[in-house]
């Protein structure tokens, strides 16, 4: 026989992984998925060692880090006026 009792299966029809539980008769067998148990034809299941290594691995986006307000660096202070060297004369209208 192909499977043995315990092995990890998965159904060709969807997609799904289980475990043999029991050997119905020579075509069928009892599959555990998630807590529930069903009876498969052995046509229908396969090892899923090899959809494992084809599948294409799904790239999830990962979230940006949050900020929080102690992270954020201060501005540098900008002085609004540029005094240069030497003498500057103000006048004031009156």
């Amino acid at each position: 026989m192909k499977f043995q009792q315990g092995d990890k299966v998965i159904l060709l029809h969807s997609g799904e992984e289980g475990e043999i539980v029991d050997f119905i008769n020579k075509e069928m067998v009892l599959v555990d998925v998630s807590g529930v148990r069903f009876p498969v034809y052995m046509d229908q299941i396969d090892f899923p060692y090899f959809s494992r290594f084809t599948a294409k691995k799904s790239e999830v986006p990962k979230a940006p880090p949050k900020k929080f307000i102690e992270d954020i660096r201060k501005e540098k202070a900008t002085a609004k006026y540029k005094v240069g060297e030497g003498v500057w004369l103000s006048f004031l209208p009156v």
